[in-house]
C-alpha cells in the first residue's frame, strides 16, 4: 500500500491548520479531536496542538473539520509520489 494511503484507500491527513480569521470559537473541533485542538486562553478561537497529527487521529481530525460551522479547519493531505516514484516538488 502506498505510504500516503491508509487502509480503506483514505488519504492520510499530513497537517492541520485553523484559519483564525474564520474561527468563531464554537469549540466543536476541540470536542471532536481534543488531542489536536484546544481553545485559546487569550482569544475565543481554537488553537492547533498537533499540526501534524498521526494516522491514528485521522478520523477525529476529519470529524473536526466537518463539524466546524465556520469552515475554519483546514486539512492537508500527504501528496502521492510523482510518476517516477520521487517526492513531488512545489
Amino acid at each position: 500500500m502506498p505510504p500516503h494511503r491508509e487502509p480503506g484507500g483514505k488519504s492520510r491527513v499530513a497537517s492541520v491548520e485553523v484559519d483564525l480569521t474564520r474561527c468563531a470559537g464554537y469549540g466543536l473541533c476541540v470536542d471532536a479531536a481534543p488531542e489536536v485542538f484546544r481553545m485559546s486562553e487569550v482569544a475565543e478561537v481554537a488553537e492547533v496542538l498537533r499540526p501534524e497529527p498521526g494516522p491514528e487521529l485521522t478520523d477525529s481530525v476529519r470529524e473536526a473539520a466537518r463539524a466546524c460551522p465556520a469552515h475554519a479547519v483546514f486539512l492537508f493531505k500527504d501528496q502521492p509520489p510523482g510518476p517516477d516514484g520521487d517526492e513531488p516538488t512545489g
